[in-house]
Parts: C-alpha cells; sequence; structure tokens
C-alpha cells in the first residue's frame, strides 16, 4: 500500500470536501468531470463489489469511481478493500468498462455528530440506540460532496434488505428508504442493485467467486452490538424510523449542508487564484 494511504487510514483526517493533489489532481477531476456514464462505487466487502457488477451489467454505465471510507472503529487489514478493487477492474475491464483509482475518504466529525455524541440522548428519547443506523447514513452521506463535486449523480451501494433471513439494522426496508430519500435530497440517486436479492448463491454468482459473506474484509469494533447473547436481534423499527425522522435526517442534512457551503468556497478561491 502507498505509504500516503496508510498514513491516511491510521490518522484519519476530515477528507469530505477536500483532496491531496496526489490523489485527486486537477487534470484527474477534470477527467471525472467530463467522464459520462460516471457512477461512484462504494467498496467495503463483498456485496459492495457485487452491486458495481450487476449495476455495470444492467446500468448505462461507461465509468466507476471507487471509493474506500473510514469511519474510526474498523480493524484489519487496510489492504485488502484495495485488493478487491482490482478484482472489480479487472471484471469491467473485460466489458469495456473503466475503473479508476479508488480514493479514500473519511470524516470522523459528521461520524460523532450523527453517531457518537448523542449517544445517551437518544437512548432516552427513542428508547433504543444503535451507532450502525447513524454509521451507515454517515457512509451514504459521506460521498455526497465528492459527488457534486465531480457532477456525479450516482453512488452505488450494496445494502440488501435480506440476508438469508438474517437482519441487519442499518439495511431494513426503513433504513434503506431513508438513506435513498436523502441523497435524493441533494440530487443524488443512491442505487441499491442488490435491495432485494436475499440468497447469498446470488450474490457469488454476480461475482463468479466463492466468497463469504463477512469475510475478505475490514471489520468493526462496534459489529453486532445490536445482537443479543443468544443470537437474537434486538431492535425497534418504530424507533429507528424516529431516529431518522427526528434526528439524524436533519443531523446530516445540516453538516452537509456546511461542507458544500464550504466546498464552493473553496472552488471560487482556487478559479480566482
Amino acid at each position: 500500500m502507498d505509504a500516503r494511504i496508510s498514513d491516511i487510514v491510521r490518522n484519519k483526517p476530515e477528507l469530505i470536501t477536500t483532496f491531496p493533489r496526489w490523489m485527486l489532481s486537477e487534470a484527474l477531476e477534470k477527467e471525472l468531470r467530463e467522464t459520462d456514464g460516471l457512477a461512484i462505487i462504494e467498496i467495503a466487502g463483498r456485496d459492495s463489489i457485487a452491486a458495481a457488477l450487476e449495476a455495470a451489467r444492467h446500468g448505462d454505465f461507461k465509468a466507476f469511481l471507487p471509493t474506500i471510507a473510514y469511519t474510526g472503529t474498523e480493524f484489519g487489514d487496510w489492504e485488502t478493500p484495495f485488493k478487491k478493487t482490482d478484482v472489480l477492474r479487472e471484471e469491467l475491464s473485460i466489458k469495456g468498462l473503466k475503473v479508476f483509482d479508488p480514493l479514500v475518504l473519511g470524516a470522523p466529525r459528521l461520524w460523532w455528530r450523527l453517531c457518537g455524541r448523542y449517544a445517551t440522548h437518544l437512548f432516552k428519547t427513542f428508547g433504543f440506540y444503535s451507532p450502525c443506523v447513524g454509521c451507515h447514513l454517515y457512509l451514504h452521506a459521506l460521498r455526497i460532496p465528492l459527488a457534486k463535486k465531480l457532477t456525479c449523480n450516482v453512488i452505488i451501494g450494496g445494502e440488501r434488505e435480506s440476508h438469508e433471513g438474517k437482519i441487519k439494522i442499518n439495511q431494513i426496508g426503513v433504513a434503506l428508504d431513508a438513506y435513498v430519500s436523502f441523497a435524493r435530497t441533494f440530487g443524488i440517486e443512491l442505487l441499491l442493485p442488490l435491495r432485494k436479492m436475499a440468497n447469498n448463491e446470488h450474490i457469488e454468482a454476480i461475482i463468479n467467486q466463492p466468497w463469504d459473506e463477512g469475510a475478505e474484509q475490514l471489520e468493526c469494533v462496534l459489529s453486532k452490538n445490536y445482537v443479543g447473547r443468544e443470537g437474537d436481534v434486538v431492535y425497534s423499527k418504530r424507533a429507528i424510523k424516529r431516529f431518522f425522522s427526528e434526528f439524524a435526517i436533519k443531523e446530516a442534512e445540516d453538516a452537509l449542508k456546511d461542507l458544500l457551503s464550504e466546498q464552493k468556497e473553496d472552488a471560487v478561491h482556487v478559479r480566482n487564484s
């Protein structure tokens, strides 16, 4: 791994509206803005790779920009998402589609604002709280300033409502609806090609290789925080819906509006300098 990337994932700076020029040069930024049929891909685990392949198969896309995000809660081998991006590039290049080098991004203060700062208050207010729901909102919101910068209106994610009956509270229907609606507020289409695919074998067929769910990806120190000792999933759909409608959506909107305003000011400064 490039030493500069290693420094980023170790130090986790605020990379959401501006990026170092060695990662996103002026020439590359211009090329991305001028590339027709560009989509931003969220790279995480198996499902995100399958989602990109499924979108390429059924959508009118000509190029893809992989993005690898950090939150501050991951652990494991950071080489893994980059290796999986190489696999994706090999698959798509066969179809004549371009895959750019991945960008790394993250905004720990935004994660803190959505998932950490108000944990006690949110539990008292809604009677239930898990950082996982706000974290997935964070991961989608994180890409929106980049999409606006590049005039790209599609972000591809790998969420699925069902994982062969296993419940992930950050991917239940009300959560996915909230993410999609939030992105549309900013003129971005959050495309979830796997949303209705419950069968894991179907996912493996798309990627054309064996890959167990949850394997070969970074892990999270908060994983399964909503799973009981006996493996039962404890959650409240009503509480999650209220979490979005009464707190998270407005909090994320306010944060992004501020960030986009700063991004616009920076762009004007660059043009005038």
